[in-house]
Protein backbone atom coordinates (compact mmCIF):
# COMPACT_ATOMS: atom_id res chain seq x y z
CA UNK A 1 0.00 0.00 0.00
CA UNK A 2 2.90 2.16 0.86
CA UNK A 3 4.48 1.17 -2.47
CA UNK A 4 1.09 2.59 -4.64
CA UNK A 5 0.92 5.61 -2.64
CA UNK A 6 4.36 6.84 -3.54
CA UNK A 7 4.07 6.04 -6.92
CA UNK A 8 0.99 7.73 -7.29
CA UNK A 9 2.60 10.61 -5.72
CA UNK A 10 5.61 10.40 -7.94
CA UNK A 11 3.28 10.17 -11.02
CA UNK A 12 1.34 13.59 -9.74
CA UNK A 13 4.38 15.51 -9.16
CA UNK A 14 5.83 14.40 -12.93
CA UNK A 15 2.52 14.93 -14.27
CA UNK A 16 2.35 18.60 -12.93
CA UNK A 17 6.05 19.60 -12.99
CA UNK A 18 6.79 19.87 -9.85
CA UNK A 19 9.82 17.98 -8.84
CA UNK A 20 9.84 15.42 -5.42
CA UNK A 21 12.01 17.08 -2.24
CA UNK A 22 13.79 14.71 -0.64
CA UNK A 23 14.18 14.88 3.34
CA UNK A 24 17.36 16.80 4.55
CA UNK A 25 19.75 14.11 5.76
CA UNK A 26 19.85 13.62 9.16
CA UNK A 27 22.53 15.69 11.39
CA UNK A 28 25.29 14.22 12.67
CA UNK A 29 26.01 14.21 16.81
CA UNK A 30 27.84 17.68 16.20
CA UNK A 31 25.66 19.50 14.16
CA UNK A 32 22.46 18.30 15.96
CA UNK A 33 24.74 19.72 19.70
CA UNK A 34 25.10 22.76 17.86
CA UNK A 35 21.32 23.22 16.37
CA UNK A 36 19.67 21.64 19.25
CA UNK A 37 21.97 22.95 22.47
CA UNK A 38 24.82 25.74 21.22
CA UNK A 39 22.37 27.83 19.00
CA UNK A 40 19.64 28.10 21.98
CA UNK A 41 22.24 29.42 24.92
CA UNK A 42 21.50 33.25 25.52
CA UNK A 43 24.27 35.87 24.87
CA UNK A 44 24.42 40.01 25.00
CA UNK A 45 26.44 41.62 22.59
CA UNK A 46 27.32 45.47 22.44
CA UNK A 47 28.94 45.85 19.43
CA UNK A 48 29.58 49.26 16.89
CA UNK A 49 31.45 48.89 14.15
CA UNK A 50 33.68 45.99 14.47
CA UNK A 51 34.88 43.19 11.90
CA UNK A 52 32.32 40.29 12.21
CA UNK A 53 34.16 37.65 13.24
CA UNK A 54 35.10 39.86 16.48
CA UNK A 55 31.55 39.93 17.14
CA UNK A 56 31.29 36.07 16.57
CA UNK A 57 33.97 35.01 18.57
CA UNK A 58 32.11 37.13 21.56
CA UNK A 59 29.11 34.81 20.97
CA UNK A 60 31.13 31.78 20.81
CA UNK A 61 33.32 32.77 24.04
CA UNK A 62 29.51 33.40 25.73
CA UNK A 63 28.51 30.09 24.99
CA UNK A 64 31.62 28.76 25.72
CA UNK A 65 31.15 30.21 29.57
CA UNK A 66 27.67 28.71 29.24
CA UNK A 67 29.75 25.40 29.16
CA UNK A 68 28.17 24.86 25.18
CA UNK A 69 31.12 25.03 23.34
CA UNK A 70 32.43 27.00 21.07
CA UNK A 71 30.93 28.30 17.53
CA UNK A 72 33.84 27.69 15.36
CA UNK A 73 33.21 29.23 11.94
CA UNK A 74 34.31 29.26 8.12
CA UNK A 75 33.86 31.79 5.92
CA UNK A 76 32.17 30.76 2.19
CA UNK A 77 33.86 32.82 -0.89
CA UNK A 78 32.96 36.29 -1.50
CA UNK A 79 32.70 36.12 2.72
CA UNK A 80 34.89 37.98 4.57
CA UNK A 81 35.13 38.30 8.47
CA UNK A 82 36.50 41.48 8.49
CA UNK A 83 33.45 43.63 7.57
CA UNK A 84 32.76 45.56 10.06
CA UNK A 85 28.68 45.75 11.28
CA UNK A 86 27.17 46.30 14.68
CA UNK A 87 24.89 44.58 16.83
CA UNK A 88 23.15 45.41 20.14
CA UNK A 89 21.54 42.66 22.22
CA UNK A 90 20.27 41.56 25.43
CA UNK A 91 19.85 38.07 26.68
CA UNK A 92 18.83 36.39 23.16
CA UNK A 93 19.38 33.14 21.61
CA UNK A 94 22.38 32.97 20.40
CA UNK A 95 20.43 31.76 16.94
CA UNK A 96 18.27 34.51 17.06
CA UNK A 97 21.91 37.44 17.45
CA UNK A 98 22.97 35.49 14.44
CA UNK A 99 19.34 36.54 12.66
CA UNK A 100 20.03 39.84 13.47
CA UNK A 101 24.06 40.41 12.45
CA UNK A 102 23.83 38.49 9.49
CA UNK A 103 21.22 39.34 8.39
CA UNK A 104 21.65 43.32 8.13
CA UNK A 105 24.66 42.08 6.19
CA UNK A 106 22.55 39.90 3.17
CA UNK A 107 24.33 36.77 5.12
CA UNK A 108 23.15 33.43 6.36
CA UNK A 109 24.54 30.28 7.58
CA UNK A 110 24.07 26.19 7.63
CA UNK A 111 25.60 24.29 9.74
CA UNK A 112 28.07 22.02 8.36
CA UNK A 113 27.34 17.90 9.35
CA UNK A 114 29.97 15.57 7.71
CA UNK A 115 30.37 12.49 9.86
CA UNK A 116 34.61 12.03 10.51
CA UNK A 117 35.22 15.82 9.08
CA UNK A 118 37.14 17.84 10.70
CA UNK A 119 34.54 20.85 10.71
CA UNK A 120 31.93 18.91 11.48
CA UNK A 121 29.37 21.00 13.60
CA UNK A 122 31.18 24.13 12.14
CA UNK A 123 28.89 27.47 11.11
CA UNK A 124 29.59 28.22 7.69
CA UNK A 125 29.08 32.17 6.82
CA UNK A 126 27.35 32.33 3.59
CA UNK A 127 25.64 34.94 0.79
CA UNK A 128 21.97 34.75 1.17
CA UNK A 129 19.35 33.91 3.88
CA UNK A 130 20.53 30.01 4.86
CA UNK A 131 19.61 29.85 8.82
CA UNK A 132 21.10 26.63 9.30
CA UNK A 133 20.15 24.81 6.41
CA UNK A 134 21.57 24.55 2.67
CA UNK A 135 18.60 25.88 0.83
CA UNK A 136 16.09 23.75 -0.69
CA UNK A 137 17.15 21.19 2.16
CA UNK A 138 15.43 22.70 5.00
CA UNK A 139 12.85 20.57 6.75
CA UNK A 140 8.88 21.53 6.45
CA UNK A 141 8.59 22.30 10.07
CA UNK A 142 11.28 25.13 9.84
CA UNK A 143 9.98 28.44 8.79
CA UNK A 144 11.97 30.29 6.45
CA UNK A 145 13.37 34.06 7.39
CA UNK A 146 11.10 36.51 5.17
CA UNK A 147 13.06 39.34 6.20
CA UNK A 148 16.02 39.10 7.92
CA UNK A 149 15.64 42.64 9.80
CA UNK A 150 12.47 41.29 11.39
CA UNK A 151 13.17 38.35 13.84
CA UNK A 152 10.30 35.86 14.22
CA UNK A 153 8.48 36.30 17.33
CA UNK A 154 8.02 32.83 17.57
CA UNK A 155 11.21 32.02 19.32
CA UNK A 156 10.98 34.43 21.70
CA UNK A 157 7.93 32.42 22.85
CA UNK A 158 9.58 29.25 22.84
CA UNK A 159 12.67 29.24 24.75
CA UNK A 160 13.03 26.88 27.29
CA UNK A 161 15.98 27.91 29.02
CA UNK A 162 15.38 25.09 32.25
CA UNK A 163 17.67 22.28 30.28
CA UNK A 164 20.55 24.66 29.82
CA UNK A 165 21.37 25.04 33.79
CA UNK A 166 21.79 21.02 34.39
CA UNK A 167 25.20 20.04 33.73
CA UNK A 168 25.41 17.71 30.59
CA UNK A 169 25.63 14.31 31.06
CA UNK A 170 26.98 11.04 29.05
CA UNK A 171 26.97 11.69 25.09
CA UNK A 172 26.31 15.65 25.62
CA UNK A 173 29.63 15.94 27.34
CA UNK A 174 31.32 13.52 24.46
CA UNK A 175 30.05 15.56 22.21
CA UNK A 176 31.09 18.96 23.35
CA UNK A 177 34.49 18.06 24.02
CA UNK A 178 34.56 16.50 20.90
CA UNK A 179 34.12 19.97 19.23
CA UNK A 180 36.25 21.89 21.49
CA UNK A 181 39.32 19.01 20.72
CA UNK A 182 38.46 19.49 17.22
CA UNK A 183 38.89 23.55 17.61
CA UNK A 184 42.16 22.79 19.02
CA UNK A 185 43.53 21.08 16.83
CA UNK A 186 42.47 23.75 14.01
CA UNK A 187 44.33 25.84 16.37
CA UNK A 188 47.61 23.88 16.24
CA UNK A 189 46.94 23.18 12.79
CA UNK A 190 47.22 27.30 12.03
CA UNK A 191 50.05 27.54 14.58
CA UNK A 192 48.60 29.19 17.30
CA UNK A 193 49.55 27.14 19.69
CA UNK A 194 48.42 29.36 22.80
CA UNK A 195 45.51 29.61 21.76
CA UNK A 196 45.38 25.91 21.18
CA UNK A 197 46.77 25.36 24.79
CA UNK A 198 44.39 27.12 26.25
CA UNK A 199 40.69 25.47 24.53
CA UNK A 200 43.40 21.98 25.35
CA UNK A 201 43.06 23.12 29.26
CA UNK A 202 39.75 24.04 29.39
CA UNK A 203 38.51 20.92 28.16
CA UNK A 204 40.67 18.44 30.29
CA UNK A 205 39.07 20.77 33.29
CA UNK A 206 35.99 20.89 32.53
CA UNK A 207 35.41 17.09 30.88
CA UNK A 208 37.49 14.98 32.62
CA UNK A 209 35.76 11.62 31.99
CA UNK A 210 35.53 12.20 28.26
CA UNK A 211 37.73 10.45 25.59
CA UNK A 212 38.28 14.01 23.85
CA UNK A 213 40.13 15.03 27.64
CA UNK A 214 42.43 12.04 27.12
CA UNK A 215 43.46 12.95 23.79
CA UNK A 216 43.37 16.65 24.71
CA UNK A 217 46.29 15.38 27.98
CA UNK A 218 48.38 14.17 25.46
CA UNK A 219 48.46 16.95 22.64
CA UNK A 220 49.44 19.08 25.65
CA UNK A 221 52.45 17.31 26.58
CA UNK A 222 53.55 16.88 23.37
CA UNK A 223 53.51 20.92 23.15
CA UNK A 224 55.56 21.28 26.26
Amino acid sequence: MIRQRWAVAVLAATLSGVPLMADPPKDTRAAEFTRTKKLKGKVTVEAKNLPLKEILLDISTQLQDQKLGIIATEYDTGVSGNTRTSLEVKDLPAEEALDKLLGSLELGYIILSKEGNAHDGYLRIVKGKARGYEPGTEPKDVAKPAEPKKPDPKPEVKPETKPNPKPATGDEDEIAAGVKLEAAKKLIADEKADDAKKVLKYVVKFYPKTIAAGEAKKLLDDMK
